[in-house]
């Protein structure tokens, strides 16, 4: 470190400084417990089933071969959800199906035993009668007027949460520019994958408070949401407890409440047991939720000395059949969109689009990986077309100390 630095830094507790984790010692030595390490006296173990369709009607479900397997003391379906305990800030996903399937990833049903293996012998002696359904798997084509409803209590797969900015005059802009690109990109699912799979383990005092151990990573708003939960049970005057073990990564993943939380209360209540419901690698793929595909259209013009005149971006997001997080990564991609360089003309408009596929949750940067792909490669090819070295291209456009992006945002550095 140079004499400098060492000046710059011994002005700060912790800029420049060797900072000592305070969990590494747990973890070194095999003391951190996780989700998985949690016992409890008389602790049982939740499995869950899943739709064996994309989008189906549910006709009849038989659990009698289930509940008479030694071991098995609960079996569950959305019969015995609550009609009120819905998931989401859209509200839109009840922890178990009753009904209707909208996606492979959908809940039927959940088995509470004395061990994981019989828990899991018991799903495959479910018998669930289905009536397969057209499935839609195409967001663009989900909003076709003749696309059939993921949901049909709505009039449209298009979310209402219409994500707008203009700011400037964007066509005049393009009648102005020397140069001019557009193209689509397109950005898929994406998995977390953390070290750690997700669980929970509920329990209820005589007194029919929940405690719940859970790896969220949002220990306040998940007791909001259990307590939401607990109302839907009856227990609206309970009290919910929330502690969270170590949750070996989360980067996004663990930001919102899950059906296997749900379910894992739903299971205590009725079991009057502690119930511990956590994954293995497979079933974290399949249960949980990841970063959110994208369509963007973008267009942008820069005039014969490369600089910035306009840029139009149109975004669809196929938000999967039920709604979490990553419905409001909108919201941060019109942060790249309108100040990853100086552009005084934007528009910029998204949709979030219902499908038959997994939905889709908040995942590391939160909607500016998807956006800022497709900014960087326009940028590219805008250069390109323009004859100016790409660097070059962005020195010319790069934002300045106190400018004012078109989101009002002062740029500081």
């Amino acid at each position: 470190m140079s004499n400098h630095n060492s000046e710059s830094s011994s002005k700060f507790s912790i800029v420049g400084k060797r900072i000592p984790k305070l969990d590494a010692a747990q973890k070194a030595m095999g003391r951190a417990e996780y989700i998985q390490d949690i016992k409890m006296p008389g602790m049982l173990y939740g499995k869950i089933l899943y739709s064996k369709y994309a989008h189906a009607n549910i006709i009849k479900i038989d659990t009698s071969k289930a509940m008479a397997l030694s071991g098995v003391h609960a079996v569950l379906t959305g019969e015995d959800v609550p009609k009120k305990m819905k998931m989401g800030f859209y509200k839109d996903n009840p922890p178990l199906k009753k009904g209707k399937v909208c996606s492979f990833r959908d809940e039927v049903a959940a088995v509470a035993a004395t061990s994981p293996e019989i828990a899991k012998k018991a799903l495959g002696l479910i018998e669930i009668q289905y009536e397969e359904l057209p499935g839609i798997f195409d967001p663009e084509k989900a909003m076709e007027k003749d696309s059939p409803l993921v949901h049909e209590y709505h009039k449209s797969n298009v979310l209402n949460l219409p994500w707008k900015l203009h700011y400037g005059d964007v066509e005049k802009a393009q009648k102005e520019a020397a140069f001019v690109v557009e193209d689509r990109f397109t950005t898929t699912w994406v998995t977390h994958c953390c070290m750690g799979t997700s669980g929970a383990v509920a329990a209820f005092d005589a007194a029919e408070n929940l405690t719940i151990y859970s790896n969220t990573q949002i220990p306040s708003l998940a007791q909001k949401d259990f307590l939401e939960a607990l109302k839907a049970m009856g227990l609206e005057n309970k009290r919910a407890r929330v502690i969270k073990p170590i949750i070996g990564g989360g980067f996004g993943s663990k930001l919102d409440t899950y059906a296997y939380e749900h379910i894992a209360i739903l299971l205590a209540h009725k079991c009057r047991k502690p119930v511990k419901l956590t994954f293995d690698r497979v079933e974290e793929f399949k249960a949980t939720s990841t970063r959110q595909p994208a369509i963007m259209d973008i267009s942008q013009g820069c005039d014969k000395d490369g600089k910035l005149l306009f840029r139009d971006i149109k975004m669809i997001l196929d938000n999967g059949a039920h709604t979490s997080w990553g419905a409001t990564t909108p919201s941060v991609m019109m942060m790249p969109i309108t100040s990853l360089y100086r552009v005084k003309n934007v528009k910029y408009g998204a949709k979030c689009v219902y499908t038959n596929n997994t939905y889709s949750q908040a995942m590391r940067g939160y909607g500016n990986p998807q956006a800022t792909f497709a900014i960087e490669s326009s940028m590219d090819m805008l250069a390109r077309k323009a004859g100016i070295d790409p660097i070059e291209f962005r020195r010319i456009n790069q934002n300045c100390p106190n400018d004012i992006t078109p989101q009002n945002f002062k740029i500081t550095s």
